[in-house]
């Protein structure tokens, strides 16, 4: 049995084409990385951390990214953004509302504190401000508007370094907790 296909129209490819690229760079404008098949449609778009841009442009090693995405990993387990850990049991805050709290919430929110009190007081506002950024909102992270807002350094090497040296610091934070 053949398959019938329907006459190639080339006015309608191109339209498509059009769309599909329309698409590609209203994804691209919101911080998002898009793949293209060899079809030429979208397969998939996904937006990236700024740890993972940062480790591309060379800007930091593959060390710093991983503390990086460790705190990050532990963020989300003490906000209660990586899906189901364990038990949960309600816990009244004081405020008069019951919040749902797992253990494995509370074990990462004392890594978190442990990470962020060996830091210190000059690099911890900042990381605070990547995790909010990245791991809470979720949204499109101009970095470098984070680290003059938070740090009122506003050179584009000095944004680098200081986001460098704050990655090295928790580098060595979690290097000497091992």
């Amino acid at each position: 049995m053949t398959r019938r296909r329907k006459p190639h129209d080339p006015a309608a490819a191109e339209r498509e084409r059009a769309a599909v690229k329309a698409e590609a760079q209203r994804l691209e404008a919101m911080g998002a990385e898009v793949n293209i098949g060899p079809d030429g449609r979208i397969l998939s778009a996904w937006r990236s951390n700024v740890f993972t841009v940062l480790l591309r442009s060379g800007s930091i090693t593959t060390n710093h990214h991983n503390a990086a995405m460790r705190l990050a990993t532990d963020w989300a387990a003490w906000k209660g953004l990586a899906g189901s850990l364990g038990r949960s049991e309600a816990v009244d805050g004081g405020k008069g509302s019951a919040e749902l709290v797992s253990d494995a919430m509370i074990t990462a929110g004392r890594k978190v504190q442990k990470a962020l009190d060996g830091v210190g007081p000059v690099f911890r506002p900042l990381l605070e401000a990547f995790m909010v950024a990245t791991v809470e909102e979720d949204r499109p992270m101009h970095w470098r508007g984070i680290v003059e807002r938070v740090t009122g350094i506003g050179g584009r090497d000095a944004q680098s370094a200081t986001v460098r040296l704050a990655l090295e610091t928790l580098r060595r934070v979690y290097e000497d907790a091992r």
